[in-house]
């Protein structure tokens, strides 16, 4: 569904939420974009903006309870300035999630007068944004070029959680032998590692149960079918597109978690979970290596990187790890009530 953000003349404020997703890219912009907007929504009306959405990125915005507006299909630049001259308002905050919108994106949208937010995990080039939000761990305001008036909201106390995972957080439970896994790939899984992972965790036996997340933008299973009807007498369930109230309990029921180092990993380790966790795309290895050298998960690395043998080697020994190894919480505290304060700085009058 379409909204027509500049229909009506209307000085009050609103939050813009700019994030795409898809087979490719993945949903992680997406559902960090949509977490922020639950926790600091009512703040004031909301609105995303997207490029034209597959029906996922769709699905994800009605049940968030947000309008979309779909944007024409741009060059980043020209899409800065028809954002300037159709969507915004000065009493605007707009808020950016993505590895497109650069310097001079972000120098252009800001010709409207809004003030700008950024989600950001890469502080590349200059930020001429009113808040910057980082929830990496480790990440200090002096990894940025910014304003002298920039505000900043880092670390994992920041973590951009839908409800049901705020809801939930806990501590992590004692180690404990692992039976059970659940393996999750993200939203697109676009080099079919679920298919890759579920093969090295027949190899290497042992286990009671193993659940497979699939996201709404992953291709179909073809190679997960195969190994199913090859291995019928292991215990495998098949989710697919949950929401976060559906997800929640799902995570909760595994022993253990497997995943890269995005959205789902922060969501398994609030939730308490043990997890093994690594990389296939150059932006996850920071968290990756930091949640693996403060012992709050296991990494084995690139997943892409492993062949069959070594991939069974790895899961076997991560898995060990978790099950004789105290984990630390990965967020001391969260801190929600802080970032709505900042929006309402941002929004006077809100």
């Amino acid at each position: 569904m379409n909204s027509a953000p500049n229909s009506a003349v209307n000085s009050a404020g609103r939050l813009l939420f700019r994030a795409d997703g898809n087979a490719t890219i993945g949903l992680g912009h997406v559902v960090r974009s949509l977490a922020l907007a639950d926790m600091v929504g009512a703040v004031a009306p909301a609105l995303v903006l997207a490029r034209p959405a597959p029906a996922v990125v769709r699905q994800l915005v009605e049940q968030a309870g947000l309008p979309l507006h779909e944007l024409p299909d741009l060059p980043p630049a020209q899409e800065a300035d028809y954002l300037v001259e159709q969507v915004l308002r000065p009493a605007d905050v707009l808020v950016l999630d993505g590895y497109g919108f650069d310097a001079e994106y972000r120098r252009r949208v800001r010709a409207s007068g809004c003030r700008l937010v950024c989600i950001d995990d890469l502080h590349e080039g200059f930020f001429p944004a009113e808040l910057i939000i980082n929830h990496s761990p480790g990440v200090t305001a002096a990894d940025y070029a910014a304003e002298s008036a920039t505000r900043f909201c880092l670390g994992p106390a920041f973590s951009l959680l839908r409800k049901p995972f705020r809801r939930h957080a806990a501590p992590p439970r004692p180690a404990a032998p692992v039976a059970s896994v659940l393996v999750c790939f993200g939203g697109a899984d676009p080099l079919q590692l679920t298919a890759r992972t579920l093969a090295a965790l027949l190899a290497l036996g042992g286990l009671a149960r193993i659940g497979l997340l699939l996201g709404g933008a992953a291709e179909a299973p073809t190679a997960l079918e195969e190994l199913l009807r090859a291995h019928p007498a292991q215990d495998v369930t098949l989710y697919r597109s949950l929401s976060a109230a559906e997800l929640v309990p799902v995570l909760l029921e595994y022993d253990a978690v497997i995943c890269p180092a995005s959205t789902i990993l922060i969501e398994s380790l609030v939730l308490g979970r043990p997890v093994l966790t690594g990389y296939y795309a150059d932006n996850q290895r920071a968290l990756a290596a930091s949640v693996h050298a403060h012992q709050q998960a296991y990494s084995i690395g690139d997943f892409a990187a492993h062949s069959a043998p070594a991939l069974t080697a790895a899961l076997r020994a991560g898995l060990a790890w978790l099950a004789t190894h105290h984990r630390p919480p990965y967020a001391a505290h969260l801190a929600p009530q802080e970032l709505r304060a900042r929006f309402r700085e941002l929004l006077p009058g809100a």
